[in-house]
């Protein structure tokens, strides 16, 4: 990916972090969970082959802050994350964070997940 582009993605994703906070059905503020997982940037958007310890660490964190949430904060998280989906990130990735971080909840990114049943 060429150096011009990074600043479009970067826009892109402030940009994504303000329509999150738009959508978020309860108390989750999107642009603060957004903001956290920046380190998995790197992993989701470009050729790293494997996330960075923050970026797991980070993750880790929003797991937890998952797993002890009520319903319409898991649903407000995951409504976050449905809507990253909307960038353009490596869904195959997205989808192996959860095992390559050791999440427990599992928390889906796909930009086709029912938010009312998690």
């Amino acid at each position: 990916m060429s150096r011009d582009i990074i600043p479009i993605y970067s826009l892109l994703s402030l940009f994504l972090m303000c329509l999150c906070l738009v959508l978020a059905n309860a108390d989750v503020e999107c642009t603060d969970m957004m903001k956290n997982l920046m380190p998995c940037q790197g992993f989701l958007m470009s050729g790293d082959d494997s996330p960075s310890v923050d970026c797991c660490s980070q993750a880790q964190a929003l797991d937890k802050q998952f797993a002890a949430s009520d319903k319409p904060d898991r649903e407000g998280i995951c409504s976050c994350l449905k809507a990253a989906t909307q960038i353009p990130i490596n869904l195959e990735k997205a989808a192996m964070l959860p095992s390559l971080c050791n999440l427990d909840t599992k928390i889906p990114i796909d930009p086709n997940v029912d938010c009312t049943t998690v």
